[in-house]
Parts: structure tokens; sequence; C-alpha cells
């Protein structure tokens, strides 16, 4: 081989060095070639792990549900927990982790998430995955606690109601609870609501079709005008259709009459909303409006007008009111504007003449 290559080499020098120039431009070609091949194998490469992770990424998105609540929504409710209480006679604030409530004893909405007292649906068995969203986002398969209300602060004491507003897997849930005592799984039972006003308006607001029209507004702003004036009989039959509104009337009926030490009736026209606790509150009760306050305290307290013929307007100012009225003077504001703006109209019921004989009987002023 290489004698032929010198023999040729000094025959053909130009043949020679064309075939290197020949050779070099090949090589080139073929680096150049296979450099263009491993570029596109590798764009392949790319282009074929991009849907896998674009996979990846959606399965992982699927874990968690999307954004159904916003600040729009939440006022709403709020606006609408106003007026369907009053329709209800119940008087409704709002709980959340910063500032929760006592419900017998329980932090709401805390203990339903902090595992003091797990959420359970129907029985105490059947604790739920829970926890506080108050933008609708979170883990699927979860109870996305939206909001939660409660009468803790102004119904009496075996009449308590706590409402949980919550999201599941994208779908509105009304549950509520009036547990007043402890169970062998130390869970907090809800159930769905039975109430069809309440379950359909927070699923109408939760879609983003704004508050029902029957409780968009107050339907009994009438605060402001002088009442009638009531007799004793009057006053106890009206406190006795409320406080028996709640829970098991005919054992509250009993408990009216068998647990009472008295009853206290007074006039309390033209005394501050807030009984004077309220910060920098100055508004007034009209001309003619009265409480029957009974005690103990569980038996509940009754403010109200008469506006006609076994009509009145019930006020839902609670019988204590904590130290933030004291201490923040727009929430007193708050909270004095919403017990006069929203009265309920009551009509007298049926009232059991042997209790109210009994109540009479215990009735001071």
């Amino acid at each position: 081989m290489k004698k032929f290559y010198l023999l040729a080499a000094g025959l053909t020098l130009s043949l020679t060095l064309s075939a290197c120039a020949n050779h070099q431009s090949k090589t080139a070609t073929s680096s150049t070639t296979s450099q263009s091949q491993r570029s596109s194998q590798g764009k392949k490469a790319n282009q074929a792990s991009a849907p896998k992770a674009q996979t990846q990424a959606k399965a992982s998105h699927t874990q968690t549900t999307k954004a159904t609540w916003n600040e729009t929504k939440s006022k709403q409710l709020a606006t609408f927990m106003t007026n369907w209480g009053a329709s209800m006679n119940q008087s409704y604030d709002a709980y959340t982790p910063d500032k929760p409530g006592d419900f017998y004893g329980a932090s709401i909405p805390n203990a339903t998430y902090n595992g003091q007292m797990p959420l359970a649906i129907d029985s105490v068995d059947n604790q739920v995955k829970v926890a506080w969203a108050p933008n609708g986002n979170g883990p699927k398969d979860t109870y996305l606690l939206l909001a939660c209300y409660s009468d803790t602060a102004h119904a009496r004491y075996l009449g308590k109601h706590v409402y949980l507003f919550a999201s599941y897997n994208n779908q509105p849930q009304v549950l509520v609870s009036q547990q007043n005592q402890g169970n062998e799984r130390n869970s907090f039972v809800f159930k769905q609501t039975a109430n069809q006003d309440l379950a359909k308006g927070f699923a109408q607001i939760f879609a983003g079709k704004n508050i029902p029209a029957k409780f968009a507004k107050s339907s009994a702003n009438n605060s402001n005008k002088q009442g009638l004036a009531v007799s004793d009989e009057e006053a106890l039959k009206l406190f006795y259709t409320v406080q028996t509104s709640a829970g098991d009337n005919a054992e509250f009926s009993q408990r009216l009459a068998n647990d009472a030490d008295s009853y206290l009736f007074t006039d309390i026209s033209g005394q501050n909303v807030t009984f004077g606790m309220g910060k920098d509150v100055t508004r007034t009760f009209p001309t003619n409006t009265y409480q029957v306050l009974g005690s103990p305290s569980y038996l509940g307290s009754t403010v109200f007008q008469k506006i006609g013929p076994n009509k009145y307007l019930v006020y839902q100012v609670p019988t204590h009111f904590d130290l933030q009225f004291q201490e923040d003077a727009s929430f007193a504001k708050q909270k004095s504007d919403q017990y006069m703006d929203h009265p309920q109209e009551v009509t007298v019921g049926t009232v059991d003449e042997q209790v109210l004989a009994q109540m009479k009987a215990k009735l001071t002023h």
C-alpha cells in the first residue's frame, strides 16, 4: 500500500490533491449530516417528551379544584344571610378563623378542621376531609369551607344553629349542625340543610347568578316608625311565639313554664340599640319598643314593636355584647344597623294557655 501510494503521488500529484479535497469535503459533509441528525433526533426526543410532561402537569392540576368563590359572592352571601335569617326570625353572624365564634364550647369554624372536633357528615363515624378555603381553591374530595354563619350570639340556649357553606368537588354544599354535646368519636356532626330557600339561594350565589330576588332586600324595614302600645299578655304571647319557633316547640314550651324564675317586661323606647355597650353607637330604639327577657338567660330575649293586630316587628338584638362592640366602632355600628334595619315581621300564633298563665305569674316590670 505504501509503494502504491508513493507512485501514485509522483505520477498524479494534482489528482491526489483533488482526491484529498474531495475526501475533506465528504468528511465535513458527513460531520454536518451527523450533527444535523443528532439535532433532529434531539428535537424529536424533546417533542416526544412534551406530551408526557403536559399530561403530568394536567394530572397534577386535577388534584385541586378551581377557584369558585370571591369577595363579591362573599358580600352577596352576607346580605342573603341577613335577610334569610330575618325571614326565619333568626339573626346570623359570620365567623372566620381570625374571628371565631363559640358554639356550645366549640370554636367555629376552627374546630371542624384543626383536629379539635373533626367534621362528620350525618354520623359520628363518617369523618370527612375538610379545609378552610375562602377562595374555593383546594384539594379534590375535600369539603372546602367558604364561609361560616351562626346565630349562636342571639338564639336561646337549645335553639342555636351553625351553617358551613362549602364547595365539594365544585358543587355547593350547605351543612348545618345543632350539636350541643360531645360524642365517642369527638366528631362535629353536620347534615345537608333541609331548608330549600337556603340551599337554592346559596347555589345561585355560588353559580354567580346573584342573590335570589326575594332575599335581595329586607321585607320589613320599618324600624324607624313608631309602634303601638302593648299589654302584658300581648308581650308574653309574642315572646312565647318567638321562643318556641325553633327546635322542639312542645319541649321548650314546658321549659318556659317550669324553668323560669321570672320574665322582665320593659319599655326600652329611646334607649341605645346596644344598651350603651357599642363604641360610638348613637342609634336608639323607636317609640313603643319593648323587651321581654327570660331568666335564666337560656329562655331568651325578645325586642319588638307592635305594628298591627297580632303583628310585630322583632329585632334580633343579642342578650349580651362581646368586647368587639366596645373596642371596634365600625363593627358596633354595622351590627346595630343590621339589627334595626332588618327586623322580622311576626304574627302571634297559638299559645298554650296553661303555660301562658304560669308565665304571667312570673312577670315583672
